[in-house]
């Protein structure tokens, strides 16, 4: 989420964009699913009991991937986005929203890269897609701190992390690139914050949901999850969200090449 030097922005996408290029659907991810991830954001804010006066935080809002589903919905003055890099929203409200809304909805956003919260109020909802993925534990901490001083009575946080058996320690930002996080240091790190943390089983293309709650939330029961699968019907690059068990020995597969033998994987991958 911190922020670098202005770039051009061009309009459209262009062939051959990968993640991390500076065109505003290719810098917050992959220009291809672009669409998808704001769309799987705004159902599952839905899912999970979002309203049109409901106060949403979005941190690292980018280009507004999620913003410009969630700006229209809600009412004015209710969308809060963190983001850094200025030029990345003014060009989404160049290019997919336009400026009436703007004026219209009065979103609020704030370009600061230190993972403060400099807003006042609470907030009904937090989002921080793909944040954790880029942070080290001590970045994490300090955001996980801030969302639990910002959330409202009841409030929730939906949060991602690529789930994986080490940590990436230290105080630092690490953007194109990833970093894992184990599911232990989440659930430690959110405890200390005073924040109950559940695992989701909302599908992500890479990454894995976590809600956090403050003291006044509840966990969701077996029957609410029963609701949560992200499933999308109709697309063939997005078939592992209604394969459960693809799903699962997808997960599976990074966990075996970190720990089985070299000679056990190769005689596996033999058969």
């Amino acid at each position: 989420m911190a922020s670098r030097p202005e770039q051009d922005i061009v309009p459209a996408a262009e062939p051959g964009l990968k993640a991390g290029d500076a065109h505003y659907t290719a810098y917050v991810g992959p220009p291809e699913q672009y669409d998808f991830m704001g769309a799987t954001q705004f159902r599952l804010l839905c899912s999970l009991g979002l309203r049109r006066g409901h106060r949403v935080l979005d941190i690292g809002c980018g280009s507004l991937r999620a913003g410009r589903l969630l700006i229209p919905y809600l009412d004015p003055g209710r969308y809060h986005g963190i983001e850094p890099n200025a030029h990345l929203i003014d060009a989404a409200f160049d290019h997919e929203l336009g400026h009436d809304i703007r004026r219209i909805k009065a979103p609020r956003f704030a370009h600061v890269d230190d993972f403060s919260i400099p807003f006042d109020g609470r907030f009904d909802m937090i989002v921080a897609q793909s944040i954790y993925s880029h942070t080290g534990t001590a970045l994490l901490a300090r955001s996980l701190t801030a969302i639990a001083g910002a959330l409202a009575p009841g409030g929730q946080a939906l949060v991602t992390i690529i789930e994986g058996g080490r940590d990436h320690p230290g105080d630092h930002w690490v953007y194109p690139g990833c970093v894992t996080v184990r599911p232990a240091t989440l659930r430690r790190l959110a405890a200390d914050a005073g924040l109950g943390c559940e695992r989701l089983a909302w599908f992500h293309p890479r990454q894995t949901w976590y809600r956090l709650t403050g003291p006044e939330g509840r966990r969701l029961s077996w029957r609410d999850r029963r609701h949560l699968s992200g499933a999308v019907l109709g697309d063939p690059t997005l078939s592992l969200s209604h394969r459960p068990l693809a799903r699962a020995l997808a997960r599976l597969r990074p966990w075996a090449a970190r720990r089985l033998p070299d000679g056990l994987k190769r005689a596996l991958k033999r058969r």
